[in-house]
């Protein structure tokens, strides 16, 4: 699941296959973007349940974008 603001919404699509997006209306899914760190807005994620380490190897991975782009 990547957490993300309005503006980054096409950014974690690029990272997900085919993932669902809604809104994020619960409490304990607030959360930063994981690309600006801004208040995320919206949830993406699969149907199914993807592994504590698959979701830190892609932030890792977006992280390195991230610095590398600054």
């Amino acid at each position: 699941m990547l957490l993300v603001c309005k503006a980054h919404i096409k950014q974690g699509l690029q990272y997900l296959n085919t993932p669902h997006i809604v809104p994020i209306k619960e409490e304990n899914f607030k959360g930063c973007c994981v690309f600006c760190q801004q208040i995320a807005e919206y949830k993406l994620f699969y149907s199914i349940p993807i592994p504590k380490s698959h979701r830190l190897k892609v932030q890792e991975m977006i992280q390195r974008i991230v610095s590398c782009s600054h």
